[in-house]
């Protein structure tokens, strides 16, 4: 623009140099113009898409929010109920275990009484079993002992003697 005004003015055609600028200029500002107003319309048209998508997103979140934290909820609930249910069965199998545990208690104890009695009637049987052997033992002894005369009378075999009673405790 500048190089046609310079040639217009170089060349005594300053008229036609002025016509052209002002031709040029009306038309750049026009053109400016359009240029403005469609980049305002394209920005316009661009913020409301945006705004659009902006506002679909927040829907979509706060939709999304709204489920997970219903399925928060749900959750909890179950959770609590499985606790419970936990609580409710621990403590079901603590009372069997304790009862099983008395009852074992109880068959020990009895076995242990058992055992005492057996214990009780082996040491009466050996007792006994001890006092046969001695008698027999005696009686033994004393059929092996010479008699003096035939005219004595016979000697019966001396009475076993008692052994001393031992009690356990």
């Amino acid at each position: 623009m500048i190089a046609l005004l310079a040639q217009a003015a170089s060349s005594s055609e300053w008229h036609d140099g002025w016509q052209l600028a002002v031709i040029t200029f009306t038309s750049l500002t026009i053109v400016a113009g359009w240029i403005h107003r469609q980049s305002k319309s394209d920005l316009k048209a661009a913020r409301d898409d945006l705004k659009g998508e902006i506002t679909a997103v927040k829907t979509d979140l706060t939709t999304n929010i709204d489920e997970v934290k219903t399925d928060l909820k749900l959750a909890e609930a179950r959770l609590q109920k499985d606790i419970t249910e936990v609580k409710t069965d621990l403590t079901t199998n603590i009372a069997e275990v304790k009862t099983d545990l008395k009852l074992a208690e109880a068959r020990l104890r009895e076995d242990i009484a058992k055992v005492g009695d057996d214990l009780k009637d082996l040491k009466d049987k050996l007792y006994d079993d001890a006092r046969s052997q001695v008698s027999m033992y005696q009686w033994q002894l004393a059929a092996t002992q010479p008699t003096t005369s035939e005219g004595t009378p016979h000697q019966s075999p001396p009475k076993p003697k008692q052994l001393a009673e031992t009690t356990t405790d």
